[in-house]
């Protein structure tokens, strides 16, 4: 589901509690996917989900909106704000043209040009009393690539608390989220894949009821003539950010750390950190093109190096 590999493990002594927690968890990927996907999902529903559905009356009228997808966009938008727009789920359009979701392809400057036009998440009216969202000029388009699949993550998760499951891992392709611990008390131990080598790992962090997402230029790319084109996008140049190979969020919650982790891909690592420094109890890794490994203070502790493939860690901050 979500373009990705969904892995759930639950521990629990009830065997058939957990088969009913795992599909309750499983169920709100899917209820979520169907809501936040821009695209048809190809499963005989001819429904339209909220974001197909805004997309489709952009310029045209307000769309109401499910409660969740409301929620998603209300704390898309505060992030957005508070990065001035190194996040910006209007950039649907720009997506389209380089073909994230279709035939991919590099286009003109000018081409870029003209589709940032149609990007700037002030053009998105949000009106909490009704639940609608306006796209305020044809042509727009939401994509929530960046934050639907933290939402879902956390949505499993609660579902999975609610339904007497003390300790699980959900694994939604890059986000992560422990819940509690191991059985024997210990943290889960997760691992920060090596960006050029997709079994590899640079490092191993634990954690204990705490989501690692990680955003990274190998996880939706292209190549052409030689150089490689991925899907995390500055909504500022419609182009792919560049300073970093990979940046990885560690987070209370798995929507904040989804953008996040976005966000300080598109910063990059000196104005990621200075940014991050500013958001509670949130830690983070930056890894540059150049291999060299930039982490927050606290993450001291809890990370553990694996020292593979000449990775370094050049500034821990503290």
């Amino acid at each position: 589901m979500m373009d990705t590999l969904v892995k759930i493990t639950v521990l629990c002594e009830d065997k058939q509690q957990g088969k009913a927690a795992l599909e309750a968890a499983f169920a709100e990927f899917e209820r979520i996917s169907i809501l936040t996907n821009r695209f048809p999902q190809g499963n005989g529903s001819s429904a339209l989900g909220d974001v197909m559905l805004a997309n489709k009356n952009s310029g045209l009228k307000p769309v109401k909106v499910s409660n969740d997808t409301f929620a998603i966009l209300e704390r898309c938008h505060y992030y957005e704000q508070l990065s001035g727009g190194a996040f910006d789920v209007s950039v649907g359009p720009v997506m389209e043209l380089w073909g994230f979701g279709g035939s991919q392809r590099v286009p003109t400057d000018a081409e870029i040009k003209q589709t940032l036009d149609l990007v700037g998440y002030q053009k998105i009216l949000l009106e909490p009393q009704q639940k609608t969202v306006y796209l305020t000029k044809r042509g727009m388009g939401i994509d929530l690539g960046s934050v639907a699949k933290g939402y879902a993550t956390d949505q499993a998760a609660a579902v999975l608390k609610k339904m007497g499951i003390k300790h699980a891992l959900i694994n939604a392709g890059g986000n992560i989220y422990a819940l509690g611990s191991k059985a024997d008390g210990s943290p889960w131990r997760v691992g920060i894949q090596d960006p050029r080598n997709q079994q590899g790992l640079v490092a191993i962090v634990s954690v204990k009821d705490a989501a690692v997402v990680t955003s990274g230029d190998y996880q939706r790319y292209f190549q052409e003539a030689g150089v490689r084109y991925h899907h995390i996008m500055n909504p500022a140049t419609g182009k792919p950010a560049r300073e970093v190979m990979q940046t990885t969020v560690i987070g209370a919650s798995a929507t904040d750390a989804d953008i996040l982790s976005t966000i300080l891909f598109v910063l990059g690592p000196k104005q990621g950190m200075d940014f991050v420094q500013g958001v509670q109890d949130t830690q983070a890794i930056f890894i540059t093109p150049d291999k060299q490994i930039t982490i927050t203070n606290q993450l001291t502790k809890q990370l553990e190096f694996t020292g593979a493939d000449g990775y370094r860690v050049i500034h821990d901050n503290s």
